[in-house]
C-alpha cells in the first residue's frame, strides 16, 4: 500500500510548506520505520506538490497514522500554507524495475 498527496501551495509559502512538510515526516519516519517518504515539486508549476509514501504493511498501519494525534497537528501546520490538498491510498498493481 502506497499513499499520496497533491499539495496546491499559495503564493509565497513555498518554502515554509517544505519545512513543516518536513517536520511533519521527520516525525512519522521515527514512528514508521520502513516507510519511504518523498516530496516532489512540478517543475512547470512551482506551487504543486506531491508527496508519495510507502511502502505501508496495510489499511491499519495507515488508518492509525491519519487517526493520530501527530497527524493532526502536521496537517493543521501546513493546512495554512495551502491553497488545496487532496490525499489518496494506493495499492501496488505492477511494478517493473
Amino acid at each position: 500500500m502506497y499513499t499520496s498527496a497533491v499539495w496546491n501551495v499559495k503564493e509565497d509559502h513555498e518554502d515554509e510548506f517544505k519545512r513543516r512538510w518536513q517536520e511533519s515526516v521527520d516525525a512519522a519516519s521515527l514512528e514508521q520505520p520502513g516507510i519511504v517518504f518523498r516530496l516532489l515539486r512540478d517543475v512547470e508549476s512551482p506551487r504543486r506538490f506531491t508527496s508519495n509514501d510507502g511502502p505501508w504493511r496495510g489499511l491499519n498501519q495507515i488508518s492509525a497514522m491519519r487517526n493520530s494525534s501527530e497527524f493532526h497537528a502536521s496537517m493543521a501546520s501546513m493546512e495554512e500554507h495551502l491553497d488545496s490538498y487532496e490525499i489518496s491510498t494506493w495499492e501496488l498493481v505492477a511494478e517493473v524495475s
